[in-house]
């Protein structure tokens, strides 16, 4: 009688909670926060004690703006792993963006507790007392991140951003400049240096340094408003009016882009083009632009 062999079905591959984080990981990265959440959530399910999928699911939450469910997924993270620095940095910034200032201090004096040698965290915390108006305190943070890794870009302009905002507009300036040095790409420390430069008065430098902030970034709007209103200040009403024209075209809802140009083209010589763009920029609301208006139309001339 001939024997039968018997063949096992082959297993399918069973779902961990290690595996369903990997694979939230992975979504995460490829900005599908969605998914992510639901992968951590099964894995949470599958392993109620995991604390990374409680933290990643936190990073996925904050970065759909869910500030209240990140800051309890890294609450529980924190539970389950009181020593998680990275939990107590990221739940810091979730609460100051709420303007929970106080707590997020707190935490991020936690983080720093358990990890003294992380510069990021130090930088991190500064961010938050800058936000706070804590300038001295702030620099005094940036200053400890840049004696913990001289390399770090980041905390030498944000040490310039609490110095102009302080008042100290040299010390600034001499942070920005290292930190474009360390990062020549670094746009928004260009183009932190040119305000602080506008602010001394050296409007010539201010604009060469809006301009290495369009190069790497030419849609940087806030830049080129900027550089048109330095090169107004020395008379450039061509250049400031093409500045102005870019701004424009990328922003007509804004009626304080339409405002400015209307000003620029007064000044300029330009009444029909001021008048035009001065309503404009009234009609999107802009009570400035009206009395500006008033005054243009109200001198017997005739209406465009």
């Amino acid at each position: 009688m001939a024997a039968l062999l018997l063949f096992a079905a082959p297993a399918l591959h069973a779902e961990t909670a290690g595996s369903l984080i990997d694979q939230g990981i992975l979504k995460a990265h490829q900005s599908d926060y969605q998914g992510a959440i639901d992968d951590f959530s099964r894995a949470i399910h599958l392993n109620p004690s995991a604390s990374d999928a409680y933290y990643n699911r936190g990073l996925a939450r904050a970065s759909m703006s869910d500030l209240k469910g990140a800051i309890a997924d890294y609450t529980r993270s924190i539970k389950l792993d009181p020593r998680s620095f990275s939990a107590y940095n990221n739940r810091g910034f979730s609460l100051a963006a709420l303007g929970r200032y106080a707590e997020a201090i707190a935490d991020m004096s936690r983080a720093i507790a358990i990890k003294p040698e992380m510069a990021q965290l130090y930088n991190n915390r500064g961010a938050i007392r800058t936000s706070m108006k804590q300038y001295a305190l702030a620099v005094a943070d940036f200053t400890r991140a840049t004696q913990l890794d001289p390399l770090l870009s980041g905390a030498y302009n944000n040490r310039g951003l609490a110095r102009t905002l302080s008042g100290d507009l040299s010390g600034a300036v001499a942070d920005y400049l290292k930190a474009v040095s360390l990062e020549p790409r670094y746009k928004v420390a260009w183009y932190n240096l040119g305000n602080a430069r506008v602010a001394l008065g050296e409007t010539k430098a201010a604009i060469d340094d809006y301009s290495k902030a369009l190069v790497l970034d030419p849609d940087m709007l806030a830049a080129r408003n900027n550089r048109a209103f330095a090169k107004l200040s020395l008379d450039d009403y061509t250049g400031a009016l093409e500045d102005l024209d870019r701004v424009v075209q990328a922003a007509p809802q804004s009626a304080s882009v339409w405002y400015n140009r209307g000003v620029v083209r007064k000044l300029a010589g330009d009444r029909k083009g001021a008048v035009e763009d001065l309503r404009w920029a009234s009609a999107l609301g802009d009570s400035l632009a009206a009395e500006v208006l008033r005054e243009l139309t109200s001198h017997g001339s005739a209406s465009p």
